[in-house]
């Protein structure tokens, strides 16, 4: 039974929590934006108590696991809120300054040279790919036993809290929006390519840029194979290779971002397994397990 908070619930709350009260003290209490964010996170603490309370009917973990699925992508979608309410600017003057000065040239902009309807609709597909990965594998997890899936959610969502973080810190838009000007042709393709252009305009939060959550996400899915699905990792190598690339070759993301993906996948890698020990180990001390059943029972 398990009725203390997993890592990535905490992690999650912290976030939508920091993010609301930011929110309502910068954009003032008579913005939605804060409410909004206030009213989501505690939905999802609350529902996370229930389900936690109800931890031994069938079924209930599976529930509570995909509430953090939920607010993510919620969390994920508000940035296209947050950023302007928070009255942040886009870095990518910056993060162009930075390709330039590494690579004299933003990458994206280097390899329109192999810009072309069948390299387009390869990494378009490429591209959509990241979104079959991860919901495959999440489904997988789910459906499991429930260690398996713990690992899953536990891993994945932490991870994925501490990157959308990084939009905030660096909000930007991309090279292809940003500096359209760099780029001689549109991305032209087949339906792959008017697929993955008709999920980024409806499903990207605009400043969803830095670090790449394709290139950070799929390592952290990658990292999870390699312990649990050591199968599934051989095939999906090359296929996160493809992600990644796809990232610089439809004008998404400019190189650092990239970059910044590794380092937060190095930095969440060093420091996950000693945080979640260290937390799971303090609520099973039967002090803390007590005080936490009390607070749910109110």
């Amino acid at each position: 039974m398990r009725r203390w908070p997993y890592l990535h619930e905490v992690l999650l709350g912290l976030f939508g929590g920091i993010l609301a009260l930011a929110l309502l003290v910068v954009a003032g209490p008579s913005a939605p934006e804060g409410w909004t964010a206030l009213a989501l996170t505690v939905l999802f603490l609350v529902a996370v108590g229930v389900a936690a309370r109800h931890d031994d009917a069938a079924h209930a973990f599976r529930l509570r696991l995909l509430f953090a699925y939920g607010v993510t992508f919620f969390l994920y979608a508000f940035v296209k809120q947050a950023v302007p309410a928070l009255g942040l600017e886009p870095r990518d003057t910056l993060l162009l300054a930075a390709d330039t000065r590494l690579f004299g040239v933003t990458p994206a902009a280097w390899l329109q040279r192999w810009s072309s309807a069948w390299a387009n609709e390869l990494f378009s597909a490429s591209y959509l790919a990241f979104h079959a990965y991860l919901h495959l594998a999440m489904a997988q997890a789910l459906l499991g036993p429930r260690k398996r899936a713990e690992d899953f959610f536990v891993r994945v969502f932490s991870a994925y809290a501490l990157g959308i973080a990084g939009y905030f810190l660096v909000p930007a838009l991309g090279p292809a929006v940003a500096s359209p000007e760099l780029f001689t042709a549109p991305i032209t393709g087949g339906p792959f390519t008017r697929l993955n252009a008709a999920v980024v305009a409806q499903g990207s939060s605009a400043y969803d840029v830095f670090p790449s959550l394709h290139t950070y996400i799929t390592l952290v899915l990658l990292s999870h194979d390699r312990v649990h699905h050591p199968r599934r990792l051989r095939v999906m190598v090359p296929v996160a290779v493809a992600i990644i690339a796809s990232t610089l070759m439809l004008r998404y993301h400019y190189a650092v971002d990239l970059l910044a993906a590794f380092v937060w996948f190095g930095a969440f890698s060093a420091s996950f397994p000693r945080l979640r020990d260290a937390w799971d180990a303090r609520w099973r001390a039967p002090t803390s397990r007590v005080s936490l059943t009390s607070d749910f029972r109110g």
